[in-house]
């Protein structure tokens, strides 16, 4: 694409310069017209990472739906590819109709000017329950801008699509986590301990009662041996009678 094939005045392109692009093949790439909105396209899935897997076009399992478990996280990239000319910026926001089934698209931001490829986004699942997904369906918006003059330093670190997925994948394989729970225990300096850590502080929070009751009955075990010995151990004090005590005394005289 030239620097400025657009006809579109400087600011957010319209519907109908959007379909014109498209039209002329350019701006973006394996587009379908029906996702333009008034200033905005919707771009679908089209490669899913998940379990280690590139579920793209060429995969035996590409039509099917596919399950993203309470708290899963998984990486998309888009079916649509953009390519954006020195003097167009693009913006990709979360459609609301995927928030609406709690299904969080984190945005991918701003796309600089000479982009060319297609958009890599994360999604989470917070709903308690297992929700689906599946390629073609719409994942996020995009919006396009006209810029007054062409970027000096349009992005220059394109690839084919191919190498992005295996690059991208290896990296998920490697490094990214697959649940929001990994994120939130990670790390030694966590706030939040994991559910053995949690079952470890109960057992020792009651192992610690259980040996305080029994050093407590064992105390006052000793205290009752103690006291018991001290009575059965006391001498007995000898009564005399009287009649004995004038009966000694005479003898004492005689």
């Amino acid at each position: 694409m030239s620097q400025n094939v657009l006809n579109a005045p400087v600011g957010v392109i319209a519907k109908q310069d959007l379909e014109a692009a498209i039209d002329q093949g350019n701006l973006i790439l394996n587009a379908n017209k029906s996702n333009l909105q008034a200033c905005s396209y919707d771009m679908r899935i089209g490669t899913i990472f998940k379990n280690g897997q590139i579920l793209n076009d060429f995969h035996t399992d590409a039509n099917k739906q596919f399950s993203i478990e309470p708290g899963e996280i998984i990486s998309i990239f888009t079916l649509e590819e953009l390519d954006l000319p020195t003097n167009v910026m693009a913006t990709a926001f979360a459609i609301n109709g995927q928030s609406s089934r709690s299904l969080l698209v984190l945005n991918p931001g701003h796309v600089d000017p000479g982009f060319k490829g297609c958009l890599t986004v994360k999604a989470i699942n917070f709903r308690k329950v297992p929700l689906t997904i599946s390629r073609n369906m719409p994942i996020f918006t995009v919006i396009f801008e006209v810029l007054p003059h062409s970027t000096t330093s349009p992005y220059t670190k394109n690839v084919t699509r191919e190498q992005q997925e295996r690059d991208f994948n290896a990296s998920v394989v490697e490094q990214a986590t697959n649940n929001i729970s990994d994120i939130i225990i990670q790390g030694k300096d966590s706030p939040y301990v994991t559910r053995q850590e949690a079952k470890e502080i109960v057992q020792n929070h009651w192992m610690t009662w259980l040996t305080l009751i029994l050093t407590f009955v064992a105390a006052l075990t000793g205290i009752i041996a103690i006291i018991l010995t001290i009575v059965y151990n006391k001498p007995q004090n000898q009564n005399v009678s009287p009649q004995n005590k004038s009966t000694n005394n005479s003898n004492i005289y005689s």
